[in-house]
């Protein structure tokens, strides 16, 4: 692989530049490099032998920064999304209990 500016073979993979491009790229298998020579920052394939895929963790699906994924481990994430689902639960629960919320579908029909 060659840098499109400079045409150099210095290259490093570069990161991802928030949730919409890291979602975007990986779907695509596509990855951002830098060029070492000139500086140049461009996306191309990833380099991956035929046939082998990269594990991705959830880390990487929510494009966590380094510091962060060493903070926010798989099942810590998992806890936190679990523990926000029971909670949404909950007041949803209460909510039809104490009538903060009146769907029509619950309404009884006046003869």
């Amino acid at each position: 692989m060659k840098c499109p500016k400079c045409h150099s073979t210095d290259l490093h993979r570069s990161r991802r530049r928030g949730l919409k491009e890291g979602w975007s790229l990986r779907r695509k298998q596509l990855a951002p490099y830098r060029c070492s020579a000139c500086g140049n920052r461009f996306i191309a394939a990833e380099a991956r032998p035929d046939g082998q895929q990269r594990s991705l963790s959830m880390a990487d699906y929510l494009g966590l920064d380094d510091r962060t994924r060493q903070q926010c481990s798989g099942p810590v994430i998992i806890a936190g999304l679990t523990s926000q689902l029971i909670l949404l639960s909950i007041l949803l629960f209460l909510s039809l209990a104490f009538g903060w919320l009146d769907p029509p579908s619950l309404q009884r029909q006046a003869l």
